[in-house]
């Protein structure tokens, strides 16, 4: 706790580690922790990465009822992480990064982007979908609690 009877959690600190190997046979670590709040049970999963190689953490959370198996709860998030890992929005085409299939789904972090653990300036976010040139677009917040 800190001076304001705050208390903090943090699943890399304190967080279970877990491993899953996504569909084209790569292994990613993360740490995962359950604890309540004022809503629920708030289940949270952070990628562990070397700081060095120019990559931002994944992070995933799902909000549970207060009377829910905490097994449960965590069993469901990792499956959502499995889900969302075997989905590639970007890839590398001459060097540079890509759509694909014309959708794109990430983290906005207030002064860059999160997509497929690439860690995007706002340049480089919108040089992604400069081949979409004259195209309609859609754009959509969810929470990230949300499945």
């Amino acid at each position: 706790m800190d001076d304001n009877d705050t208390i903090i959690y943090s699943p890399l600190e304190q967080g279970a580690d877990f491993y899953i190997t996504d569909k084209w046979d790569k292994t990613h670590h993360f740490r995962i922790l359950s604890f309540m709040v004022g809503t629920g049970l708030l289940s949270c999963a952070i990628e562990v990465i070397e700081e060095s190689d120019g990559r931002e953490a994944r992070e995933y959370e799902l909000l549970s009822d207060f009377d829910v198996d905490i097994e449960a709860a965590e069993l469901r998030l990792k499956e959502k992480i499995k889900r969302e890992l075997n989905i590639k929005y970007l890839t590398r085409e001459y060097g540079e990064l890509s759509i694909r299939n014309n959708i794109m789904k990430g983290r906005f972090l207030g002064e860059y982007f999160e997509v497929d653990g690439y860690k995007l300036t706002l340049e480089q976010f919108v040089h992604t979908f400069s081949a979409f040139e004259g195209f309609k677009f859609t754009m959509q917040f969810n929470d990230i609690t949300d499945c």
